[in-house]
Parts: structure tokens; C-alpha cells; sequence
């Protein structure tokens, strides 16, 4: 096992390929459904910050419409359960951590970085589980579709993504469970997640947008002043990366109306 940490401690960090508007699919504008805000889709974009990008590595996008071919290479931290995760963010999630303790909850971090060879054997487990609860294979298949993301689809594999419970959480045996979201420890997530570059990444209510139910399990580090932004108007980050590309689409434009103009003058 110390072999294999330090193996993977020594690949050099790549973090992940830049993404441009060509290299992935994105909503339809008239998905795009912020929460908690009155602000239009023209206001949104109007309002995001500079600092937004499509290149940025830390809001690269991996869903069912947005596969990767081969495991993604990067520098491990670990936490403290053993569970490897992308070191470029180990301080802002120990800060996150650190700050949860001092509200008075406590974490189990129950995964973090996965493998598309271990996340096959994951789907295959939870949806034979749910074969020998009694229901048919295509039901079975349903159910574990709703949670457990396709060997290339899960965005585990960045390495930034995190599924936490606190231990103020005891009922289901622990197993992840959406009541989870009314307990306390979910709750501060939740709430405070974002001042330090986190964002429950599967919403309650947001199911057809990213393609999964709702996890209060699940956060996804994305950026301080991305998450902020996220958070503040309830978008995920299918729509945020939306709001982008129509940012970038309506700036080429207006570049190429003003070199038009400047031609005919």
C-alpha cells in the first residue's frame, strides 16, 4: 500500500485537459434555472465574474454527455480516512474541514478520487444490490442509474469531487441516504461550503438539468469566487458553464460587429 501512495504522489500533475465551448456539451439556455434569484439569463450573464472561464481546470464538466476515455492524471493528497483526492486543493478542503469542526461537526470522508475501473465495479455493485432486493434488471438498472454515475462519467475523477457525512448522521446504517440533507452536518455544507470553493454539486430540484438525484453527500470544488457565484443564484454547474459560453458567444459577436464597422468607415 505505501508503494502504491507514493506511485501515485510522484504523477506528474496535469490536472486536467482545458475545456473550450467546441469540447463540451452544454444546456439548452432555456434549462438554465437559477434558484433563490430574480435575476434574468441576461442578467446572470451579465453579472458573472471576470474570472469565469470555460479553460478554468476546476470547472472542468464530466456528466453523461461529457465522457472521459482514460483515468485523468494528477498529484493525490489524502484525507484523513485514507481516501485520495487532487492535491491542488488541500488546503481550501482541510480549511473546509477544519472550520466544520470548529461549528461543531465532524466528517467521514466516504469517497473522494475513483478510478474508472473501480466506479464499473461500484455501478456493478449497487445495481446488483438492488437485482436482489426483488425488483427486474431493468429497475435495478434504474435505480443505480439515478445515484451511481457510468465508469466514464462520474466526476470523481477529477479528483475534486467529495462525498462527506457527518457523524451526527446514524440512520440507514450510514449508507448514503437523502435524508441525510436534514441533519445539521448537511446542512453547515450546504450552507458554508462555498466560502471555501465547494458546491453541492447534485441539488435538490435540479434533477434534469445534471442528470442525477438530488446528493447532500456530494460537493464539488469548483472555486471561491465560482462558488459564490453558484451558490448565491442556485445553479449548477451545467448552468454556470452555460452562462459562460453565452458570455463568450455575445463578446465574439460584438467583436466581430465592431471590426464590420470599423471596415466600412
Amino acid at each position: 500500500m505505501k508503494r502504491k501512495w507514493l506511485l501515485n504522489v510522484l504523477i506528474v500533475l496535469t490536472l486536467l485537459a482545458p475545456q473550450t465551448a467546441s469540447a463540451i456539451t452544454l444546456l439548452e439556455p432555456e434549462l438554465i434555472e437559477p434558484f433563490g434569484s430574480d435575476l434574468t439569463v441576461a442578467e446572470l450573464i451579465e453579472a458573472l465574474p471576470e474570472s469565469a472561464d470555460l479553460e478554468d481546470p476546476f470547472l472542468m464538466l464530466i456528466n453523461r454527455d461529457n465522457r472521459i476515455e482514460v483515468d485523468l492524471t494528477m498529484e493525490f493528497a489524502a484525507t484523513a480516512s485514507g481516501h485520495y483526492y487532487n492535491a491542488t486543493v488541500r488546503d481550501p478542503f482541510n480549511d473546509m474541514i477544519t472550520a466544520a469542526e470548529e461549528a461543531g461537526y465532524y466528517f467521514q470522508t466516504v469517497s473522494a478520487y475513483r478510478t474508472m475501473a473501480y466506479q464499473a465495479a461500484n455501478f456493478d455493485a449497487r445495481y446488483y444490490s438492488n437485482l436482489s432486493s426483488g425488483v427486474s434488471e431493468e429497475e435495478a438498472f434504474a435505480l443505480t442509474d439515478m445515484f451511481v454515475a457510468p465508469a466514464d462519467a462520474t466526476e470523481h475523477s477529477t479528483g475534486l469531487a467529495f462525498d462527506l457525512l457527518g457523524y451526527d448522521y446514524n440512520e440507514y446504517g450510514r449508507d448514503l441516504h437523502q435524508v441525510y440533507g436534514q441533519y445539521g452536518s448537511a446542512i453547515w455544507l450546504a450552507e458554508n461550503s462555498s466560502e471555501f470553493g465547494f458546491v453541492l454539486r447534485y441539488m435538490q430540484g435540479k434533477q434534469h438539468v445534471t442528470g442525477y438525484e438530488y446528493e447532500p453527500w456530494h460537493f464539488r470544488y469548483v472555486g471561491e469566487e465560482n462558488a459564490a457565484f453558484m451558490t448565491e443564484h442556485g445553479l449548477t454547474l451545467e448552468e454556470y458553464l452555460t452562462l459562460i459560453s453565452l458570455r463568450d458567444e455575445q463578446g465574439e459577436i460584438s467583436e466581430e460587429d465592431d471590426t464590420q464597422k470599423e471596415a466600412t468607415e
